[in-house]
Parts: C-alpha cells; structure tokens; sequence
C-alpha cells in the first residue's frame, strides 16, 4: 500500500518540476490523463494494481520528458 504513494507523489513532483519545460496546455493535459485513468478504474472496478501501473506508465513519460530524453538506462 505505501508503495502506491510514490508513483503519486513523483507524479505531482515532475510536474511540478518540469513546468517551466510543459508549460500549462500540457500539464493541464497530463492532469485530465491522470483524473481519466483514476475515474475509468473506478468505475470498471479495477484492482488497485492496474491504476498504479498507469500512474507509473505516465510518470515514466512525465520523466522523459523532463529530463529532455537524456536518462540513462544500463
């Protein structure tokens, strides 16, 4: 269950981050994704597994796109 709070939390700290580079269409976007995944899991009754694999889906993006594609994976 604590595991659940990272993605959460690392999801608003990147955008926090990285909003000088989204700038506000594209925050706005990544938000509306995230209320999307959040209120399509609810309502299909989802475990609670498959809306923290799509947070970390989006924040691997989020990610790549703060650091301007520069993240080294070995």
């Amino acid at each position: 269950m604590y595991f659940s709070l990272l993605p959460f939390v690392l999801f608003w700290a990147l955008l926090f981050i990285g909003r000088s580079e989204l700038g506000l269409k594209w925050i706005t976007v990544c938000i509306g994704i995230w209320v999307g995944l959040w209120l399509g899991c609810a309502y299909l009754k989802c475990p609670g597994y498959v809306f923290v694999a799509g947070e970390v889906l989006l924040d691997v993006v989020l990610l790549i796109v703060v650091a301007g594609g520069n993240v080294r994976i070995r």
